[in-house]
């Protein structure tokens, strides 16, 4: 009878209902020191992330001093370029404020469900945790295909460089 008690203690928890996870002393504390962590971590990316829209904001008045110039004038196309710099730019400080929430939700549920003893803040805590692991995975799958493809330009770029110098 004593192997069905150890097979009992690896099923699945979905499985068996009675089944729940217990927070120990330890685990209590690294789990605190993560909730502040990751609260640090927020304010501190939301900050920058503010930052960088003021000076985004500041590139717009740039732009638009530096295009109505008679200096650049001459410099046809640039003020396009610069158009599409920080409209690129203003992208990726959007695209950097969905892993601070998910982070943000994480820290502040994590620390309610620690302090109040809450399942549910608790679950709601991992849930984000589990948002912000899925998002940075697929954009790191994402950066990982553009630098494939960027290399790969690269490389026909360079290869048709080298042609042209063998055949002048």
């Amino acid at each position: 009878m004593e192997n069905t008690e150890i097979l009992d203690e690896f099923q699945n928890p979905s499985s068996n209902e009675e089944s729940t996870l217990h927070i120990h002393k330890d685990m209590y504390g690294y789990l605190n020191t993560a909730a502040r962590w990751g609260n640090i971590l927020a304010i501190i990316g939301f900050v920058l992330t503010g930052i960088g829209a003021l000076f985004g904001l500041l590139g717009l008045v740039a732009i638009g001093a530096a295009a109505s110039s008679a200096e650049l004038a001459m410099l046809k196309g640039l003020p396009t370029l610069m158009w599409v710099a920080l409209l690129a730019y203003f992208a990726i400080l959007g695209l950097y404020i969905l892993p601070l929430l998910y982070l943000s939700r994480f820290a502040s549920n994590l620390k309610t469900a620690l302090y109040a003893d809450n399942q549910d803040n608790l679950a709601i805590s991992f849930e984000n945790l589990g948002k912000l692991f899925k998002f940075l995975g697929i954009l790191t799958l994402v950066v990982i295909g553009v630098h494939i493809i960027l290399y790969g330009v690269m490389m026909s770029i360079t290869l048709s460089a080298v042609n042209s110098l063998q055949n002048f």
